[in-house]
């Protein structure tokens, strides 16, 4: 990517009024060019100076603004950076930004954090954990994201390629001299450190299942007879009626999805439509929908009613596994003890009383916070893609191992795991992988 540093600006905070607002300049040369309109010369302040000021456009003052100058290589972007600080109205920080766009252009989305990592100031995972902090919904998403954005998935992929450079270099120099008279490599040893080495890989791609459910949330879905009571508990947990509930059955007859927090985690929670036999053509398709919402769910509640027979508990969950599925019993406070004894493996519910929802709570926490093992956890399908391939390759270099290619096969098989896992901290990318990380950024950032 051709390096960018020409002056580009952007409300760096959201649409509305509020206490302030910021519109934010980088690039190369971009103090001189808001000096134009400040009654201040901002060029003989010292960096990380705030400095009080009029902004206008020729005679017409626009505000008395707050300038805060960053000069390069010590600012967020590594160039020359200023933040105008102006009072809260729209329309006086969409007139700050029209009169520096007659200086300046517009920056794309996520240009500043793009411009960051181009300079150096932080790597492809930290930059992606600056957008998984702006949008952070919880707790848990937010601790998560400042752990990556203080380094701790970069030192972890530096630890594994510094080892893989290890293994490499041994072979390669083998490679070099192989004509000399020296030791011969012991290549079960070097077998013996690659499956270790993989299964560190295989670690922490299985960390970033994990930090996928802690950032986009667990998925739950109700699933059971019609009017068993999954609205009902859907709604409970919602703490608004958000799902139609009537005696009726069929009523939902779509999905419904909705995000909640749990003690920090974040929770999707999809009530669907009760699975039955019906000639009713709109409640076959949110049948089929609700199917589609199991199968790809992370956890399935299955709900049935105390009131009634036990549903055909094979008819709703064929073919997913069983270590996903939450098995409910509905309106557990119309039961006696030893009634309640009789449904084993059900966790008991109602929605009926502030404590009906405490064990069915506990035990998707119990999900969630085992979900958080691990230290160092990847973030992203495009993070764990290249560890995949990175897997993929090392599996190839232990082949290669046992039937005796050589070493110029395993080194190569080495240097290919090397790059994939160059790939997550954005030692090698591409121009077409930058735009489609950065355009998912707010333009301000």
């Amino acid at each position: 990517m051709q390096f960018l540093d020409d002056p580009i600006v952007a409300i760096a905070t959201p649409t509305g009024t509020g206490g302030i607002h910021i519109v934010r300049v980088s690039g190369d040369g971009c103090i001189p060019l808001v000096n134009q309109f400040t009654s201040i010369d901002l060029s003989k302040k010292n960096a990380n100076s705030v400095t009080l000021s009029n902004f206008s456009e020729g005679e017409h003052k626009i505000d008395q603004v707050l300038c805060t100058v960053f000069k390069a290589p010590h600012s967020f972007t590594g160039e020359d950076v200023v933040e105008i600080s102006c009072h809260g109205s729209q329309f006086i920080a969409d007139q700050i930004l029209k009169t520096l766009l007659t200086s300046m252009r517009l920056a794309n989305p996520g240009e500043f954090t793009l411009r960051a990592f181009l300079n150096n100031k932080m790597d492809l995972t930290q930059a992606e954990a600056v957008n998984d902090l702006i949008n952070s919904q919880t707790k848990k998403t937010q601790e998560i994201a400042l752990k990556q954005l203080e380094g701790s998935l970069f030192n972890r992929i530096e630890q594994l390629l510094n080892t893989l450079i290890q293994y490499r270099m041994q072979l390669e120099l083998e490679i070099d001299f192989l004509e000399d008279d020296t030791i011969e490599i012991d290549m079960d040893a070097v077998k013996e450190n690659l499956i270790a080495f993989k299964s560190e890989l295989e670690q922490l791609v299985h960390s970033g299942e994990n930090g996928r459910i802690i950032r986009e949330g667990l998925k739950v879905c109700f699933i059971g007879a019609p009017n068993v009571g999954k609205s009902s508990i859907f709604n409970a947990f919602l703490e608004t009626e958000r799902a139609i509930v009537t005696p009726t059955p069929g009523t939902t007859r779509d999905y419904l999805e909705e995000v909640v927090s749990i003690d920090g985690y974040l929770v999707r929670f999809f009530d669907t439509a009760g699975i039955r036999d019906t000639e009713d053509e709109i409640e076959k398709i949110g049948i089929e929908r609700s199917m589609d919402i199991v199968r790809n769910s992370d956890k399935i509640i299955f709900v049935t009613d105390s009131t009634q027979p036990i549903s055909d508990y094979e008819k709703y969950i064929s073919g997913t596994e069983e270590i996903k599925v939450i098995k409910v019993i509905n309106k557990a406070d119309l039961l006696d003890q030893d009634s309640l004894n009789e449904y084993k493996g059900f966790i008991p519910c109602t929605t009926i009383g502030a404590d009906g929802l405490k064990a069915l709570e506990q035990a998707l926490l119990t999900e969630l916070r085992g979900s958080e093992t691990e230290s160092v956890m990847l973030t992203n399908t495009r993070q764990i893609s290249a560890v995949r391939n990175a897997l993929i390759s090392l599996t190839h270099a232990i082949t290669s191992i046992d039937n005796q290619l050589g070493y110029e096969f395993t080194a190569f098989d080495l240097k290919e795991a090397s790059q994939h896992l160059e790939e997550v901290i954005g030692k090698i990318t591409n121009d077409e992988l930058l735009e489609e990380i950065f355009s998912n950024f707010c333009i301000g950032k």
